[in-house]
């Protein structure tokens, strides 16, 4: 990942990525992501792969991971407007349709 931003706005954790999804960017968003996952002040994770050009099976298991973790939690995951590369990556590995994908942060129910 060539840039990361970890904002959070009315209970919407957004976690906007580029660049590659790999193993090596993982280590550095996973720690911020997974302390905020049990906070109550955290109802939904918004994950921006917009600009994301790549990723690995570390990426796609950090994203079922969290999905997973958040439904257990009665919380909302999505991911939002992820790049082509990702949809195909995603539909190759028939996960596309796991994840709740929205075109607007505005779609993000909190």
């Amino acid at each position: 990942m060539d840039k990361k931003n970890i904002t959070l706005s009315d209970g919407l954790l957004k976690v906007v990525c580029s660049g590659e999804l790999t193993i090596e960017s993982i280590k550095q968003i996973r720690g911020t992501v997974d302390a905020e996952t049990s906070s109550e002040s955290v109802q939904a994770i918004m994950a921006d792969l917009s600009d994301v050009t790549f990723i690995d099976s570390t990426g796609i298991g950090f994203l079922v991971s969290l999905n997973s973790r958040l439904k257990s939690l009665d919380k909302h995951f999505y991911l939002l407007n992820p790049s082509e590369q990702v949809c195909k990556t995603l539909e190759l590995v028939r996960l596309l349709s796991f994840f709740t994908i929205i075109a607007d942060e505005s779609e993000a129910a909190v």
